[in-house]
């Protein structure tokens, strides 16, 4: 299993707690997803605390959940019982128990926290398991532009760093950092329909932070079957 054991330590110490639906995922879904409501299926890898959850439920999508914390699963099983059955305990980068079919799948900030060897994986599941038209949507992807790049340790790649004792990352286990090339590279074979970079970068303190992150929306061919 390629889960962060981290994560589940930091879920079960109630931090990293999000529970506002992210506004990126909001416009981007309504932008590129007008007509989601009953009867799509949407799948978010890595749902954490549930944050992106009652905006699927107002829109009357049939939504359903992977993550690899025990702790955030049976919360979020206890807060949408509706949901049960669709919250599943997994490694989002290996075999999903779920059939194929799904209209959107959605990643906030979590593919992001693996190697890229295990990223491509999960971007060979989500072409097979969504249907064709389907939409994959990544936000908070890590840019190479981010400060903590120059921090942490090497990992099993060069885009990959884990080992961080402070900072925005520390305690959380690998952090994957992407430029466009790299991020076009990992799409072959899907048509990118929206790739953003953000940058902010903070003034006071005068600490040189830059936080640095891309949003994307890829669609999987009409003509390539589910």
């Amino acid at each position: 299993m390629t889960f962060s054991v981290e994560w589940e330590q930091r879920y079960a110490a109630n931090t990293h707690l999000s529970v506002w639906p992210w506004s990126d995922v909001v416009s981007l879904t309504r932008r590129h997803c007008p007509a989601l409501g009953s009867g799509s299926r949407v799948l978010e890898l890595g749902c954490g605390a549930g944050a992106n959850i009652p905006f699927f439920l107002q829109l009357t999508a049939d939504y359903q959940g992977l993550d690899g914390s025990p702790t955030m699963i049976a919360q979020l099983r206890e807060r949408f019982p509706q949901l049960a059955q669709g919250l599943v305990v997994a490694d989002f980068t290996e075999a999903w128990p779920f059939k194929p079919g799904f209209d959107l799948i959605l990643d906030r900030a979590a593919l992001t926290h693996n190697t890229t060897a295990a990223i491509r994986r999960c971007l060979e599941q989500v072409r097979t398991a969504l249907r064709p038209g389907g939409l994959f949507i990544g936000v908070d992807w890590f840019s190479t532009a981010h400060s903590e790049v120059a921090h942490g340790q090497p990992d099993a790649d060069a885009h990959t760093r884990t080992g961080y004792t402070s900072g925005p990352f520390a305690g959380v286990g690998r952090v994957h950092f992407a430029d466009e090339a790299h991020l076009r590279e990992l799409f072959t074979g899907f048509e990118l329909l929206h790739l953003e970079e953000k940058r902010v970068r903070r003034l006071e303190p005068a600490d040189g932070r830059c936080i640095a992150t891309w949003s994307l929306v890829a669609r999987k061919s009409d003509k390539e079957r589910s």
